[in-house]
């Protein structure tokens, strides 16, 4: 796990390019403290900053050069199934210096070129400069654990061309992105971050910088004549084909699956261990890291003393049943004194309030392991949200109703009055539940965004969710045929790359932890997507196969209770002892946010809330709007 930093330009960088890297590098060196390594040609400049987990010999550093090509990397993650690999490469006739995973994806794009990334299974993000073609290839895991981001300009004498890197303000730092410096924000991003508490990509909340997609590769030339970046998708989630298995069968497919996706995570030459909440997830982790590495799993869990969000004696319950040495700490409220120091790291207005327990949770970890397997994913992969149960309900009447075209989901989105509001709440639970985030959920919002923004401001993003939005809503239709897994392919699509991985990632790489998710290995993700509905929800019962999966090893009571969710007390705590600070942070506030906010309606929300009007989520999105402001 690393940070990775790179600027291409076609007609030449600057003799000080790689110098240029150095503030970029400073702003990623949390992502990598063990080295950090740079490389410069006519063209390209590379930079990385490496936590050493496999190899950990001064010679598999980066970037790292292939000597029978030119081509150099830099890459950050891992590559599970390298060592399969390096054996087919070596009976090609092969040789490897190193002992990890980065020289065989070096090897595996000079073989295979592009197609290199069907054969990968793990996480990454990753550069590499493919010296005979003159051009930047950039690549991002199917999933979206690992993050790239990039700022594109026209390629000029004084400056200009591609600069990207591992995280957003890392990448403020570097001269020729100018614009990123003076904090202009992208107004329709802004609506985005408002309407979900994260900004999707590839927008990001700065005018001109963008994330690329997961299952997303990209190329950049550097040829004379040659067009600028060109990307394409190289993996997409579908639910389409299936299998005909009963249950027995898809529970032995599932738990072959998962145990060897567990197997090739504990790869790793530093200390290793478990991140448990408690929750069915990460226990389901825990049960099979048991049983292949009995009685030396350390797990480590953040608990609260509201017993309502509070998860430690579930997760307490799990190690005792498991035979797990857990380590644990309690959040009192004043760790909200966290919340600037988090808002900065993360590099954008990022709203999930469990963002503060993840930092901590990792801070802790990072005390005694440099690894950790953690159970993201499961609710994704396999229906663990409400919604799933009211989408399953409602999939005998969508059938009779077609979903409309995008005009009239628009026209339906837009309405105001009772009769339209009870119209659009009936359709999203009952007809067309893949649509609720456009139908019921942004509806629900739009009166109180509108007295959030200016003038100006309300008329730029009036269509920005909606033109977010049915694109995902269409696709998919495009790659599923019931409304519960039209459900999986927006959340996996949109809330699991960014939302639920950028807080793990930025959390756990804050204090250089490593941190895989089993749940998320793709050929999991693409067993689940095979297997009928029936499976994943039954009756009432969200996440059935992963529950049975379990069952045999993991106390009941532990399976078949309310689902918590990784979150703080928020709704609380902004309404009792964090008063003060929600006021605070509004009224100190860049002053540029007036030009798209009202922050005396934003005052206004928070006494709202003070006197028992429920406005957590919003007033949460702008009291870490106000603090990154000011960043």
């Amino acid at each position: 796990m690393c940070g990775i930093c790179g600027h291409a330009r076609p007609g030449g960088l600057p003799p000080d390019a790689a110098a240029r890297l150095e503030g970029v590098l400073q702003r990623i060196a949390h992502r990598g403290p063990n080295a950090t390594g740079r490389w410069a040609a006519p063209e390209v400049a590379l930079g990385h900053t490496r936590l050493s987990i496999l190899d950990l010999d001064t010679r598999a550093g980066q970037p790292m050069h292939d000597p029978k090509t030119g081509n150099v990397i830099v890459f950050n993650g891992e590559i599970y199934n390298f060592r399969a690999l390096r054996a087919e490469l070596e009976a090609q006739g092969e040789r490897f210096r190193t002992t990890g995973d980065t020289e065989v994806l070096l090897a595996l794009y000079r073989v295979y070129g592009q197609d290199c990334l069907e054969r990968l299974r793990g996480m990454f993000a990753f550069a590499i400069w493919d010296a005979a073609r003159r051009e930047l290839f950039l690549a991002r895991d199917p999933l979206g654990k690992k993050p790239l981001v990039y700022f594109q300009s026209p390629a000029t004498a004084d400056g200009g061309g591609l600069v990207f890197a591992s995280e957003i303000r890392a990448l403020r730092a570097h001269p020729d992105c100018p614009s990123l410096s003076s904090g202009a924000l992208d107004p329709e991003a802004l609506d985005l971050y408002l309407s979900t508490g994260f900004v999707p990509a590839p927008r990001s909340i700065l005018k001109g910088l963008r994330k690329l997609p997961p299952g997303c590769c990209a190329t950049y030339s550097c040829r004379e004549g040659a067009p600028g970046l060109a990307i394409r998708r190289y993996w997409e989630l579908d639910f389409r084909a299936k299998r005909q298995v009963g249950e027995a069968e898809a529970l032995d497919l599932a738990w072959t699956e998962l145990r060897e996706a567990v197997r090739l995570r504990l790869e790793s030459d530093v200390p290793l261990g478990l991140l448990l909440s408690g929750g069915v997830d990460s226990s389901l982790v825990a049960a099979v890291l048991a049983e292949l590495c009995p009685g030396k799993v350390e797990a480590f869990c953040i608990g609260f003393d509201e017993k309502k969000y509070d998860e430690l004696p579930h997760a307490q319950a799990v190690a005792r049943h498991l035979g797990i040495a857990l380590h644990h700490e309690v959040m009192p409220p004043a760790s909200m004194a966290l919340l600037p120091e988090a808002v900065e790291r993360y590099g954008e207005p990022y709203a999930d309030d469990s963002a503060l327990p993840a930092l901590a949770l990792s801070r802790m970890a990072r005390q005694h392991i440099t690894v950790a397997l953690g159970g993201d994913g499961g609710d994704e992969l396999c229906c663990g949200y409400p919604t799933y149960r009211h989408a399953r309900m409602a999939s005998a009447l969508c059938a009779l109703a077609p979903l409309p075209g995008d005009a009239a989901l628009r026209a339906l989105a837009a309405s105001d009055g009772a009769m339209a509001r009870l119209l659009r709440e009936a359709a999203a639970a009952n007809l067309w539940p893949e649509a609720k985030p456009l139908l019921r959920d942004e509806g629900r919002l739009r009166p109180l965004k509108r007295r959030l923004y200016t003038p100006a401001t309300a008329q730029a993003v009036a269509a920005a969710h909606a033109d977010w939005f049915l694109p995902v809503l269409k696709r998919s239709f495009q790659r599923a045929g019931n409304p519960v897994e039209r459900i999986q392919y927006i959340d996996n699509s949109a809330s699991l790359p960014d939302d639920l991985l950028v807080k793990m990632d930025i959390a756990s790489m804050a204090h250089a932890l490593e941190v895989r998710s089993p749940l998320l290995d793709v050929r999991l993700v693409e067993l689940f997507a095979s297997f009928p509905v029936s499976l994943k929800v039954r009756g009432q019962e969200t996440k059935y196969l992963l529950k049975k999966m379990a069952e045999t090893r993991v106390p009941p009571d532990v399976l078949y209770r309310r689902k918590q969710g990784f979150d703080l007390p928020v709704r609380e705590w902004m309404a009792g002892p964090m008063q003060g600070f929600v006021r605070e942070a509004l009224g100190q506030a860049h002053p540029a946010l007036a030009e798209h906010l009202n922050l005396d309606a934003a005052l206004a929300v928070a006494r709202e809330h003070a006197s028992g009007i429920n406005r957590k989520n919003m007033l949460w999105r702008l009291v870490v709007l106000a603090l990154w402001s000011r960043t």
